[in-house]
């Protein structure tokens, strides 16, 4: 997923999501010319446990 992608999924600002991947709560990938990118998967495990659901 796009950092933007991620910050609109949180309510966030795509700064909040890098703040984020350099703490260690999301692990980026990134793309040729050094974009980030996010597992999806990895992404809604965070979503679901911000938002105190089960996984």
């Amino acid at each position: 997923m796009k950092t933007r992608e991620v910050a609109r999924l949180f309510g966030v600002t795509p700064y909040t999501v890098v703040r984020w991947s350099r703490r260690g709560l999301l692990t980026p990938g990134t793309t040729p010319s050094g974009h980030l990118r996010f597992d999806r998967a990895q992404v809604m495990d965070l979503y679901r446990g911000a938002n105190g659901e089960d996984t």
